[in-house]
């Protein structure tokens, strides 16, 4: 069997990883844009601020792909599919057949107006290169504006700070991380990262980003000015679709994709940022890589033998300026169910139950007691009614939940 893997990213790498341990006998090949081999993306923030260095970041050596018997070809991208032959050919010129094919591309920054990407000191960052580029920027500038307020533009902002900056943080919306936080939790979340130098401006859009040589300005729809020699869009990813319009395959938001991950074409598989499934959820490292666990090893097996994707309920974590937030689940912004919360002047505490007590989402800030017994009980345990009014005390014992029965 040849299999091809087009994308070497978390879902790419763990699909042919998964694939080879499903088929010793399969030619499997993988294809990367990039010219460096699988590394950890969440952790790009780290090197901005220069606290990891770029050897610290990659998920495996190169043997390591030696020592699993797959052909990883850096910087070749599929430059053709032909599905009517089952060969693609690579942007080098390389041409192979194949039996199954993943897609597993990724997704690029999204780069909305109105910026002019191109003027030095305007950044998008999506991988090492621009992690790096942005490293060096910090060298020589005073000042820089975030245009986000999402996981990856928080963490950055961090990064910034810690190297010496002053930050600016924009965001449309009326709190910060809104997808991840309830309002109670965002705003202490904002205070603890305006205590550590971070600025927010909240309903805040740009209007324009302006310079001779390279930035100097950035002008906001109020018509505020903020004078800065830097400005990192996070304004969220787009799918790479290139490929799979080429290829006629049903696309939505993202490639659309069936319960094994298989797209409208036969034995043409998508996973990761690119594809979309029926729960429409993605765009974090973990869903990637639990996508490519189901990806590869459906690529590898027989039809008959297939496993489908069940997706977790979303999860995401972030630890910025030494604060912790934790986020899975339903979090309930707009208090529609029963809940218990918990604060203190350290933490902010929610866990969301549903009409039969059943755990359905939690959010953790400014302590990682309790996440791993909050994460184990997740849609599988129900709490107490009792309970409800115990978990409001900041000191709870979460060895209780963890004694629970799955429901």
């Amino acid at each position: 069997m040849n299999i091809v893997v087009a994308g070497a990213g978390v879902a790419g790498v763990t699909a042919a990883e998964t694939a080879r341990q499903e088929n010793p006998k399969a030619d499997i090949t993988v294809f990367g844009l990039e010219r460096d081999a699988l590394y950890f993306r969440p952790r790009l923030p780290e090197i901005v601020s220069g606290r990891l260095t770029t050897d610290k970041i990659f998920a495996h050596p190169d043997a390591w792909y030696r020592e699993k018997n797959l052909e990883l070809r850096k910087g070749e991208h599929l430059a053709e599919v032909s599905l009517e032959d089952r060969m693609v050919r690579g942007s080098l010129g390389s041409r192979l057949l194949f039996d199954r094919l993943l897609l597993a591309v990724g997704a690029e920054s999204s780069r909305p107006a109105p910026v002019n990407y191109a003027l030095p000191g305007v950044f998008t960052v999506r991988n090492l290169n621009d992690a790096m580029a942005l490293h060096y920027e910090t060298k020589r500038c005073r000042t820089a504006v975030l245009m986000g307020a999402g996981l990856l533009a928080l963490e950055i902002a961090a990064a910034l700070a810690a190297a010496g900056l002053k930050v600016h943080v924009l965001e449309r919306a009326e709190r910060i991380l809104p997808r991840q936080t309830t309002p109670a939790s965002s705003a202490r979340l904002n205070e603890l990262l305006t205590a550590q130098g971070l600025t927010f401006r909240l309903n805040a859009s740009l209007a324009a980003a302006t310079g001779v040589e390279r930035l100097q300005r950035v002008e906001l729809s109020d018509g505020s000015v903020i004078e800065a020699q830097l400005l990192v869009v996070a304004a969220g990813v787009t799918p790479n679709l290139n490929l799979a319009k080429a290829l006629g395959l049903k696309i939505d938001r993202a490639i659309v994709v069936d319960q094994f991950l298989e797209t409208s074409v036969p034995n043409v598989y998508a996973a990761g940022d690119c594809a979309q499934t029926p729960d429409g959820l993605g765009g974090l490292w973990t869903v990637a890589r639990q996508q490519g666990l189901i990806a590869g090893r459906n690529l590898a097996v027989a039809p008959q033998d297939r496993r489908p994707y069940a997706p977790q309920p979303p999860s995401s974590t972030l630890k910025v300026a030494g604060v912790d937030l934790v986020a899975a689940g339903d979090l309930d912004p707009g208090d529609r169910l029963r809940s218990a919360t918990a604060q203190s002047s350290a933490i902010y505490r929610k866990v969301v139950v549903d009409s039969d007590g059943l755990v359905i989402g939690y959010t953790n800030l400014g302590t990682v007691k309790g996440n791993r017994e909050l994460a184990g009980a997740l849609k599988r345990k129900r709490l107490p009614e009792a309970w409800l009014a115990e978990l409001a005390d900041p000191e709870f014992d979460f060895g209780k939940i963890q004694a629970l029965p799955e429901a």
